[in-house]
């Protein structure tokens, strides 16, 4: 039994946890349990990710691996971070709106024809803090 630790092979029984055999490693005294990991295979999440970027959806790529939409949406969310830097905040150009100018400019997008792009910027901590909506003209 390897020690996950430190990597040794000269850990030993130590008891039972929940059921479960107790291993203790006699190198670095380090008690484990699980020898497998926690959780969804790495494979499983590529392919959520993968399959999110072939235009899925998140509620059906949750139904093919039975949990829940909010856990797809943080495996996409982990492999983003981890890979991508965040950008830089491009304000220049942007007009900032409040939910009442939103609709007014909505409405009158659609009978002028006048294009931009509307971005939502989702903070963190949604509770803590304002979510903003604007629009980049092209």
């Amino acid at each position: 039994m390897n020690c996950p630790r430190c990597k040794q092979k000269d850990a030993v029984k130590n008891g039972k946890a929940r059921g479960n055999q107790r291993y203790k490693c006699k190198a670095c005294s380090f008690q484990f349990t699980r020898l497998t990991t926690r959780g969804r295979p790495p494979w499983q999440r590529a392919l959520a990710v993968f399959l999110y970027c072939r235009g899925i959806s998140i509620s059906d790529i949750a139904r093919m691996f039975s949990v829940a939409p909010s856990t797809i949406f943080k495996w996409i969310r982990k492999f983003g971070s981890e890979r991508t830097p965040l950008p830089a905040s491009e304000t220049v150009g942007a007009t900032f709106f409040n939910e009442r100018e939103i609709t007014a400019y909505l409405k009158k997008q659609s009978e002028s024809g006048e294009s931009g792009k509307i971005f939502v910027v989702i903070p963190e901590d949604v509770s803590t803090e304002n979510v903003m909506v604007g629009i980049k003209r092209d």
